[in-house]
């Protein structure tokens, strides 16, 4: 009976350990290997992952650039989403040794191909044309959407001529809130000295690293569901083939969801009026509509609303790193050019909405769509053969990832306009000379190594200003050198989420560390002053503070924004290149 009980006890014992290895306390959470099948792109840091695939939902956990997830399925997003993408990848992931489970755009995604799809002779006859590494990708596009066409079209420009053109002088822009890997260190570009780098366009812009502009532009990354509508074919000659009531699935839950005077100044339908400039202009007016809300917004912006009694809904002429863009393009939608047949060929001036739409769909296809840069990747990359203009010139837009994050919109459309799974063609590039296999995300920037001394008191310079400001902290506020792990964290929260000084600073002060000393109000301010205004205190400085927090009713939190605003502080952000807090305009 004893060992019958006994090997009772083994079993059970023996199952719960099985559990324990698979299964947590955590719902959603797996203790298993993944089998890793996709890689995260095309985010600045991280993104989160969601309880269910709409962005309403709650997060359960964050994943970062560059990690690797198991796909493993994909669905449309709940009803409630409002990012904007309508498909969603269902992950594991892995987070503290555990596998997790949620949900996140495909957008984010970039999934291994596999070339298992349907190879019947007829697809393989019309892919034959295709180099090798294009095919499994294809083939995998063919397996989920059978009437897709796909065309080669070869350049005749080598892969190292097409980055180097497009990584030339402010040709190719990047958020400067992008990881330091994708933000070039060319002299026209970035000041080793300071370790900033040159604003470009608007308030934000930056050029563009060789390495993110490859990955961008090589079309291998983008053959997959989301990516694949930059190749779209967006001449458009079968008039009525796409009605309005296709439309509205780009114009509903957006600032076009509206009646509006249109070219003629009739009330009709944003719907209506795209449809009709797709007929008049050749131009696919789902890409249209979309196009709009890339350039406004879901919102609407200036260049939409009417405030200035023009409208520019495409922003054509909206480029400028001197004035405001969108001044720029109002100016162009109120007076065009001082040729009068110009301007009556594409209704200037824009002082409806629908001139602005029907007009500038005209304007779209008479010097891009019917100019051989006909998909939004070769609007991009000017790159086409049948361009009418010089290779990696004429490009419509500097932003880097631009055509990919516009074809997460057309393909959305497509799904709600329900020709998801029509015939459609896609015109994809090939250069000479390419890479074996797709150009990679660049790894994120770490940062620098540590420099050590003997002394928590020394300071030794470590040449990148956003380095020294964290060892600083470490060194004012907790009295010791960082570690490795901390350090790192911190680098990141403020190269790579573009987080401001003061929040930085505030996760020290007020850090379970610096929470345990148990400072005395006046051990807490001698701290500020050595952290924000890097000196020792002045006598009657800290008498001052001391008294407020005594009888003025001042708290820690209250005496903390009194430093983290004081010009000292503000300088040293700004010195390093970073803003000192949130809502500062210098």
């Amino acid at each position: 009976m004893k060992k019958i009980l006994a090997k009772t006890l083994t079993l059970l014992m023996t199952a719960v350990l099985v559990l324990s290895i698979f299964t947590s306390l955590d719902t959603g959470s797996i203790r298993a290997d993944i089998s890793y099948n996709a890689t995260v792109v095309n985010v600045n840091n991280n993104v989160n992952v969601r309880s269910a695939p709409t962005n309403t939902s709650t997060a359960v956990g964050i994943i970062d650039l560059c990690e690797r997830v198991y796909v493993e399925s994909t669905c449309m997003a709940d009803s409630s989403d409002l990012s904007g993408f309508s498909t969603w990848c269902k992950i594991q992931f892995m987070s503290n040794g555990n596998v997790k489970q949620g949900y996140i755009p495909l957008y984010y995604i970039n999934r291994d191909s596999t070339g298992t799809g349907a190879s019947d002779a007829a697809f393989e006859s019309a892919i034959a044309s295709f180099p090798e590494s294009y095919k499994p990708y294809l083939r995998d596009l063919h397996n989920q959407h059978p009437s897709w066409n796909f065309v080669p079209v070869y350049t005749g420009v080598s892969w190292d001529s097409a980055i180097a053109l497009e990584t030339l002088q402010n040709v190719s822009l990047i958020s400067n809130s992008s990881n330091g890997s994708w933000k070039s260190k060319a002299s026209y570009s970035y000041d080793s000295s300071t370790g900033n780098y040159y604003v470009i366009d608007a308030s934000n812009w930056v050029n563009a690293s060789a390495e993110i502009v490859a990955y961008y532009m090589d079309p291998r990354n983008s053959l997959n569901e989301t990516g694949i509508f930059q190749f779209m074919d967006l001449v458009y000659t079968a008039d009525n083939s796409i009605p309005a009531s296709s439309v509205t699935g780009v114009t509903s839950g957006t600032f076009l969801n509206a009646n509006v005077l249109d070219q003629n100044s009739v009330e009709r339908s944003y719907a209506d009026i795209f449809a009709e400039a797709g007929n008049i202009s050749d131009v696919n007016p789902i890409f249209l509509a979309a196009h709009v809300v890339q350039e406004c917004s879901k919102n609407g912006s200036t260049s939409s609303n009417g405030s200035t009694g023009y409208y520019n809904l495409y922003n054509i002429g909206a480029y400028s790193s001197i004035i405001s863009a969108s001044v720029l393009g109002l100016e162009f939608a109120q007076n065009g050019l001082s040729d009068e047949t110009f301007n009556s060929t594409y209704l200037i001036p824009w002082d409806t909405p629908g001139k602005s739409v029907v007009g500038g769909a005209k304007w779209i296809y008479d010097n891009y769509v019917g100019q051989g840069q006909s998909t939004l990747y070769f609007m991009r990359f000017n790159f086409d053969p049948a361009s009418a203009t010089d290779d990696g010139k004429h490009q419509y837009m500097t932003s880097t990832a631009s055509a990919l994050t516009e074809s997460a919109r057309m393909q959305t459309a497509y799904i709600k306009a329900g020709l998801y799974d029509t015939a459609i063609t896609f015109k994809i590039p090939v250069y000479d000379s390419m890479p074996g296999s797709a150009c990679s995300v660049p790894e994120p920037e770490v940062a620098p190594p540590i420099t050590t001394t003997a002394s928590t008191s020394e300071f030794v310079s470590t040449g990148d200003k956003i380095a020294d400001f964290v060892i600083f902290l470490y060194r004012s506020t907790l009295d010791r050198s960082p570690d490795a792990v901390g350090y790192d964290y911190w680098y990141k929260k403020i190269t790579v989420e573009g987080m401001s000084g003061e929040n930085v600073a505030y996760g020290f002060v007020f850090s379970q560390e610096m929470d345990g000393k148990n400072l005395s109000n006046e051990e807490y301010i001698k701290i500020l002053y050595r952290a924000f205004l890097g000196r020792e205190y002045d006598v009657d400085g800290l008498n001052y503070w001391i008294d407020k927090m005594a009888n003025g009713g001042y708290s820690k939190l209250d005496v903390y924004y009194g430093f983290s605003r004081s010009t000292e502080f503000i300088n040293k952000c700004v010195d390093a290149g970073f803003k000192p807090y949130n809502g500062y305009t210098g």
